[in-house]
């Protein structure tokens, strides 16, 4: 069966599956009173079926910000671009310098810098960004230069450097420890030691020999780093007020009518339509460093 066959027959599955998923808040209602969580599986299927009888009128893409009723297709653009392009930034560079300062991190004797990615490691992510900020804040208070701003102040206004740097680091972590692991194995190789008695360089023993056979475990652990790239967007966009789709759909998913279901479901599907670019364009990235330094 071919991979856009699997995909076609996939789709009806993933929107199943985000009908279903979004649904839970409008399911789940808690009793301020006796303190009882109530589920209202009617109320949920009737959210379902109000928006799938909206696609057709247009009712399914318009939403309540505030009280002021925006449609959906005129609001999502921004925030859709504002996400694509700090997903595409961490996850090529992130790919990039994470595959280098792996190598570089399994064949050092600098141990410091083991200890380093070792303790970023167990960081939380949340905590890393809030450290950056914290550091912009102390030069600027002891030299008085900001070098970046820690948030966007507004949407003319938005911070650049800073939420880059930090879609970057985070992803690069995973994938700097990830390929260290998986290089010092292979260093261990027959093939490896093999090459050495060859003479062959240390360098193309890497990058030809090596590398080519630690991309694979690279490639298959590619929807763990979408999964950790993708899982802090909302931490990320939330704590630098970058106005992503994230931000976008959990600062409007309940107005002062109640759970928005149909900006929800909205909201997942763009996501996923985001995931799908980013893990191409990811897809692409490796197969172009398997053609360069394949054996």
């Amino acid at each position: 069966m071919s991979k856009v066959l699997q995909i076609t027959l996939a789709l009806p599955g993933i929107i199943l599956f985000v009908l279903l998923f979004a649904m839970f808040p409008a399911v789940l209602h808690s009793d301020v009173y006796e303190g009882i969580l109530h589920v209202n599986w009617a109320g949920g299927f009737e959210s379902i079926r109000a928006y799938l009888s909206g696609i057709g009128t247009g009712a399914s893409f318009h939403y309540l910000a505030g009280k002021t009723e925006l449609s959906f297709w005129a609001e999502i653009g921004r925030s859709f671009m504002v996400t694509l392009i700090y997903m595409v930034v961490g996850a090529v560079i992130g790919v990039t310098v994470g595959i280098l300062l792996g190598i570089y991190v399994a064949v050092t004797r600098a141990d410091w810098l083991k200890r380093i990615l070792e303790l970023t490691g167990v960081l939380p992510d949340f905590v890393i960004v809030l450290l950056l900020q914290f550091l912009i804040v102390f030069i600027a208070s002891e030299t008085g230069i900001v070098l970046f701003q820690i948030g966007s102040l507004s949407v003319d206004e938005p911070a650049i450097a800073l939420p880059l740097l930090s879609a970057v680091i985070i992803p690069a972590n995973y994938m700097v420890r990830n390929v260290a692991l998986q290089m010092s194995h292979t260093f261990t190789e027959d093939y490896i030691n093999f090459a050495k008695a060859r003479g062959l360089g240390k360098t193309y023993i890497i990058f030809h020999h090596a590398l080519p056979n630690v991309l694979p475990f690279v490639k298959a652990d590619l929807h763990k780093f979408m999964g950790i790239l993708f899982g802090n967007l909302f931490i990320f966009e939330y704590l630098y007020n970058v106005g992503g789709v994230t931000l976008l759909v959990f600062s409007n998913a309940f107005a002062s009518q109640g759970y928005q279901y149909s900006l929800v479901v909205n909201g997942i599907l763009t996501l996923l339509v985001l995931y799908a670019i980013v893990y191409a364009l990811l897809r692409g990235l490796l197969f172009g460093w398997e053609k360069v330094f394949a054996r």
